[in-house]
């Protein structure tokens, strides 16, 4: 995926705090600022998601020479998709 696309996820994401901020200094219900920062949370995971199958794709497609260096990228890889769960 293009760094564009997750920069503008990010922005969006970005927007949506402003917002959640605002409805804060509101005293909006808070049921649905709740419901906001869900949203944002749920924006923020698939950028992870994208980020790590990034990731994990450069691995496999452009394996490195050295094959313990190779090993020990693939295992960090591995790493942040057992960090998020």
């Amino acid at each position: 995926m293009a760094n564009s696309k997750l920069i503008t996820r990010l922005k969006r994401s970005e927007g949506q705090l402003r917002g959640i901020q605002k409805m804060i200094e509101e005293e909006r219900d808070c049921a649905d600022i709740i419901t906001q920062l869900t949203a944002v949370r749920s924006s923020v995971e698939r950028v992870i998601e994208l980020m790590i199958t990034e990731n994990l794709t450069e691995c496999l497609d452009h394996p490195l020479d050295d094959p313990e260096a190779q090993k020990e990228r693939l295992e960090k890889a591995v790493q942040y998709l057992i960090k998020r769960k």
